[in-house]
């Protein structure tokens, strides 16, 4: 990602309660996390010095041309060549899915766009707006009807890297149209088109992207899994309605992802489930629902260090979120040097998420009564320091479960100056040292069922108010 602009803030307070605010002295040195200890990298991809340009094979930049067969006899020849480096030159390059090969790198050159058709009589589409057999082209989700492939794709290949300055474009502008979030707005039984991701890479060992811009996914923008994984320099962008439209969705071993912006409709960064040793750091985050884990965490996840992050108006900041009958242990995770502002909600520890359930809150039955009694989430040994959010609705909430309590998760050198201040229900071993929540309205930490220390006080819940604001 070019520079993705994700500026994340830990977020902690320290409380002295006046007048309903909380003060408390600023924030001193950082305090080291214990998953700061051991740097996280990951090794990048080996690719033959060999280069073949796409030109040669066919390829013609006037988005009127249909490349698809000039990747395809270029993707070919590399494989074939052993490996080697695709040089797309300016021009605007219109093509279906392609898949990539082992030992390969797509670089685009200054003023290269890989560009989705507009339309979807390309694809084969039937036109939505006529109306379709009732099993064809329906579904909530989007997964109804045919499914189109990712713009570009590769499953279990070893060395490949997307570089350059050029752009990929998902053209996804008819994809929301048609999407199941645009569907919710209308009676029952509008058509749903398949919405596709823009790059999904799956099973890779060593993969590096860098320098591109990735824009209008008709869904996520960029989906890697395996181990070794390199994304930085990058830029992704879509419009904030655009639905689902997620910046970057990684899943394994060894990630890395620094110095990139990001813009979209959604998650700025959701790591998957069952992922170890993450470094997120240096990114700007406009537009977007965060940096996220979550919501699935079955198979876990560990030692995630996300640091020296900006965010500037997104939904939500710092969020860890999972729910009875799909959660998992989650520990291990170090948040620092992050600065918010007119973030929604900048902390969000949630494992009673209930967020695709078209409802008017994220936030699932509490009592387990009824509910899923296996799965359940287990969060616990997450750091947060040097946090600093300005201009906010509330300074943040963790929800958990009441049969299993989220704990040890620590706040140092925090400021936050907010409307509301920091729900904390159902939770135990919560502390925040030299911690400061300037709430505007209410008390600045609310308590239910739970225990924390504050600047050195124990308090214990209820205490605070009604949580209900914080839903």
């Amino acid at each position: 990602m070019k520079s993705i602009r994700c500026t994340i803030p830990a977020v902690l307070f320290s409380l002295v309660l006046i007048a309903g605010r909380s003060l408390a002295a600023d924030a001193p040195a950082a305090a080291t996390t214990p998953a700061s200890k051991d740097e996280i990298t990951a090794a990048l991809p080996v690719i033959p010095d060999a280069k073949f340009n796409l030109t040669d094979f066919g390829g013609v930049g006037d988005y009127k041309t249909d490349n698809t067969p000039a990747f395809q006899k270029a993707v070919a020849a590399i494989a074939a060549a052993g490996g080697g480096h695709l040089i797309v030159p300016a021009g605007t390059y219109k093509t279906l899915p392609f898949k990539l090969t082992s030992k390969m790198d797509l670089h685009l050159e200054a003023g290269a766009i890989i560009k989705a058709p507009d339309n979807f009589a390309d694809y084969g589409i039937p036109d939505p707006n006529v109306p379709a057999d009732p099993a064809v082209g329906r579904g909530r989700g989007g997964f109804g009807g045919v499914r189109v492939a990712p713009l570009i794709s590769g499953t279990n290949l070893t060395d490949v890297a997307i570089t350059g300055s050029g752009t990929i474009d998902g053209s996804g502008a008819n994809f929301w149209i048609w999407s199941d979030k645009a569907a919710r707005r209308y009676p029952p039984g509008r058509t749903v088109v398949t919405r596709p991701n823009l790059i999904s890479i799956s099973g890779v060992q060593r993969l590096h992207v860098d320098g591109v811009t990735l824009t209008n996914s008709p869904s996520f923008h960029l989906v890697p899994s395996g181990s070794d994984l390199t994304i930085e320099n990058i830029r992704i962008f879509a419009p904030s309605d655009a639905p689902n439209t997620d910046a970057i969705d990684p899943a394994g071993n060894r990630i890395v992802i620094r110095n990139c912006e990001i813009d979209t409709g959604d998650d700025d960064v959701a790591v998957h489930s069952g992922s170890r040793d993450v470094l997120i750091e240096g990114l700007t985050c406009l537009h977007g629902h965060g940096i996220s884990i979550g919501s699935g965490t079955q198979r876990g996840l560990s030692h995630m260090i996300v640091r020296n992050c900006t965010f500037d108006g997104t939904d939500n900041g710092l969020r860890i979120k999972s729910y009875r009958g799909a959660g998992g242990e989650v520990f291990d995770i170090s948040y620092s040097n992050i600065t918010m502002k007119n973030v929604r909600r900048p902390f969000d520890i949630n494992m009673l998420y209930n967020g695709n359930a078209n409802t008017p809150t994220d936030v699932g039955p509490r009592s387990p009564e009824g509910q899923p009694q296996n799965n359940i989430p287990n969060f616990h040994d997450i750091h947060i320091s040097n946090l600093t959010v300005t201009r906010s609705p509330l300074a943040g909430r963790i929800l958990g479960v009441p049969e299993q309590l989220p704990h040890d998760i620590t706040f140092t050198n925090v400021k936050f100056d907010t409307d509301r201040g920091f729900l904390v229900q159902d939770a135990k071993g919560i502390i925040f040292d030299n911690v400061k929540i300037n709430a505007a309205v209410g008390e600045p930490l609310v308590l239910d069922n739970a225990t924390v220390k504050l600047n050195g006080t124990e308090q214990a819940g209820p205490i605070g108010g009604s949580p209900v604001p914080f839903y």
